[in-house]
């Protein structure tokens, strides 16, 4: 699949104000990505009980 139509999530990376998306992992259970330039990790669980929000802010 393209990246261009994988599922995605936007991410605010507060920490050195940039935009990034991350991506489903291999697995299929969470979102992972790490900021480009600090590379603070951030990980977002996929479940039944989530939001529908697209995009989100990471301290």
């Amino acid at each position: 699949m393209k990246e261009s139509q994988r599922k995605f999530l936007g991410i605010m990376f507060e920490c050195c104000n940039i935009y990034k998306r991350v991506y489903v992992n291999k697995e299929g259970n969470a979102y992972e990505g790490r900021c480009p330039k600090c590379y603070a990790q951030v990980t977002v669980r996929i479940g039944s009980e989530g939001s529908d929000n697209r995009f989100f802010r990471a301290r």
